[in-house]
């Protein structure tokens, strides 16, 4: 996230001088089990409101982002 962040910033010429995310989660049980995350983004006071939503939305649209927010499946496969 952070990374995607810091390239879209350098591809757009956004002067990014502060980036500080932090992410909680909450595994939650019953049915099924779910897990929340909570990301909060911090990126300083000087940029503009379009900057910071160039960037907020890059954070959304990250690789990460879309690995822990769709639906997921394992395969395993046990090789001797």
């Amino acid at each position: 996230m952070v990374l995607t962040m810091a390239a879209v910033a350098d591809n757009k010429k956004i002067n990014l001088d502060v980036v500080d995310v932090r992410i909680c989660y909450e595994i939650q049980s019953g049915r099924s089990w779910s897990t929340c995350f909570d990301v909060r983004i911090d990126l300083g006071k000087k940029l503009t409101p379009r900057e910071r939503t160039i960037l907020f939305n890059s954070a959304r649209g990250c690789e990460v982002s879309k690995l822990l927010s769709g639906e997921n499946k394992f395969n395993y496969e046990l090789v001797i």
